[in-house]
């Protein structure tokens, strides 16, 4: 039985992630920050059968290198690890790069890309106890450089937030080639019905349940050939 383990799982995608791995034969682990204050996502793990859910700070290591020793001790192996924790500005997507904080984006970078580097880093050992070892980092469309377009933009910059992304998607790329033997990819989930996809009066298109489903299964069926790649939930490549 694949071991998988979601970053974020306290809301939106993260939480949309919990819901299909529970319909599936998995042995989750679901980690969020403070899971005390996560009476819904406790609720879903145990009518379900999973276990509790167990805290992570991505910018602790302390607290990474404890998550890899409770899987290590309970599992010994992770076969897929689904990194969804990530944050965006207060005042997303408005953020304009002459009136950032730039406070505020180192932030934004010691959570999406630093964040999930430790967390990689981290778990990499496990992940290479697996016979089919999967990470796959949830990343946006905004990331993209080549769509960052007057025509694609529509006037909301969240540039730390795009920065973030695009960073991102690097860092897997680097993973990739420098560890073969483990398949990674980028996903986007497009623009998806969280309270970060509907920030500042914004009317999301997709659904949690739509996109966590999709991203799910093919968490689950990534193929070796795709290492390195990003592209949307539909597998539709991205350019960088």
């Amino acid at each position: 039985m694949d071991v998988v383990v979601v970053t974020g799982c306290s809301r939106g995608i993260g939480l949309g992630l919990v819901k299909q791995f529970c319909q599936k034969k998995v042995q989750l682990v679901a980690t969020c920050r403070n899971p005390s204050k996560a009476p819904e996502l406790a609720k879903i793990l145990k009518d379900n059968g999973q276990p509790e859910a167990l805290p992570l700070d991505l910018t602790s290591k302390e607290s990474v290198q404890t998550l890899a020793d409770n899987i290590k001790t309970k599992y010994g192996k992770v076969d897929i690890l689904l990194n969804n924790a990530g944050l965006a500005t207060k005042n997303h997507p408005h953020d304009p790069p002459q009136d950032l904080d730039t406070l505020e984006m180192m932030q934004i970078f010691e959570t999406n890309v630093a964040g999930t580097c430790l967390v990689t880093q981290t778990l990499l050992p496990l992940l290479k106890e697996s016979s089919n070892p999967r990470v796959l980092c949830i990343s946006s469309f905004l990331g993209s450089i080549s769509k960052n377009t007057p025509s694609e933009t529509n006037f909301y910059m969240a540039t730390s937030y795009r920065c973030s992304k695009s960073a991102l998607n690097q860092l897997i790329r680097c993973f990739a080639l420098s560890v073969p033997e483990v398949t990674f990819l980028s996903v986007s989930p497009g623009h998806v019905q969280t309270d970060m996809g509907n920030a500042s009066g914004r009317t999301a298109p997709l659904t949690v349940d739509h996109v966590s489903d999709k991203i799910s299964d093919l968490s689950i069926n990534m193929k070796k050939e795709q290492s390195g790649a990003f592209m949307d939930f539909n597998q539709e490549i991205i350019p960088y």
